[in-house]
């Protein structure tokens, strides 16, 4: 009987979690102790800026000895020309990381300038995106890709049943300027917003962060640009049920706006809270429609399924 093919990730425990449940063999390490030996696969998930040591060692490894390299690409890439929405500038903060080639950059641009220049050097052999804009940009410039979309663990949560006291919450990093702004337009309009983004706060991760999106009922999908989705907001609201409120969404599959999450353009914010802040029946409808496809369908091992296929495809 033929053995398992041995991987690699330099990736969340719960990817390799999902990795061991289809009967592989699975090593995790980190980006500085990386070392291509004997795996049949590398995988990295994220961005490559992540991994620049990972992948000054693959690169300098010749081919015929290194590990087939996969990269499930779930970070920002810019926008497919289709959908007419121009990145914004960069904030002094990005720009300050990109000059001193930071591993935490994550600016669209960024990402793929780092994917095209490995992708020259032969590194990965395949990528796969986490939605489908990144898929259509990737294809208008050459760059083949398989879609798994980001997917459900149950580490994101679940509903416990909490009194939901707080109106509306937005969870996310808040040294974009893009952000605050729109909070702060919010906020003025009188729109009561919870806004948390510390890294240092126990409380945004694990059971604190579960327990806080089960106190929410309205979750805000604000993106780093128009337009661009961000798959791990939209699963930790729907599987914490609360209502995602989203601005417009480029290619937002697997979800449906109207169905899976409320989609309104900034200046249509605070009347479509208020309305659904004031119908708990239709804002029940939706995040239970939500919590069904994101906790049966929407899963992370749909997803890694999905990755190991376009592994080991010929």
């Amino acid at each position: 009987m033929a053995r398992s093919p041995r991987l690699r990730t330099a990736s969340g425990s719960t990817l390799s979690d999902a990795l061991l449940s289809f009967g592989h063999e699975v090593a995790h390490v980190d980006d500085r102790t990386f070392v291509p030996g004997d795996e049949d696969v590398a995988l990295l998930a994220g961005s490559l800026n992540w991994y620049p040591e990972a992948c000054r060692r693959l690169r300098g490894t010749p081919r015929p000895e290194r590990p087939r390299t996969v990269l499930w690409h779930t970070e920002p890439l810019p926008l497919p020309a289709a959908a007419g929405l121009p990145l914004e500038r960069l904030h002094a903060r990005e720009v300050v990381k990109i000059l001193l080639r930071d591993p935490r950059r994550v600016d669209p641009r960024s990402n793929f300038r780092t994917l095209r220049r490995m992708l020259r050097e032969g590194v990965p052999d395949v990528v796969v995106v986490s939605t489908l804009e990144r898929q259509e940009f990737l294809a208008e410039h050459g760059v083949a890709s398989d879609f798994a979309p980001m997917g459900y663990h149950p580490t994101f949560g679940t509903d416990l049943g909490l009194q939901r006291d707080i109106d509306v919450l937005f969870l996310g990093s808040l040294d974009v300027p893009r952000r605050r702004r729109i909070i702060r337009a919010l906020r003025h309009a009188g729109v009561n917003v919870v806004a948390r983004g510390s890294w240092d706060d126990p409380e945004l991760f694990g059971e604190g962060r579960v327990r806080l999106l089960n106190r929410t009922k309205i979750l805000l999908n604000v993106p780093r640009h128009p337009g661009l989705l961000s798959g791990q907001r939209m699963i930790l609201g729907m599987a914490n049920k609360a209502l995602v409120v989203a601005e417009p969404v480029y290619a937002p599959g697997p979800y449906v706006p109207g169905v899976h999450y409320v989609s309104a353009a900034l200046e249509d914010f605070p009347e479509t809270i208020g309305r659904f802040l004031a119908d708990d029946a239709a804002r029940q409808a939706i995040v239970d429609a939500a919590y069904e496809l994101v906790t049966s369908e929407l899963t992370l091992s749909a997803s890694v399924e999905t990755i190991l296929r376009a592994c080991f495809r010929e």
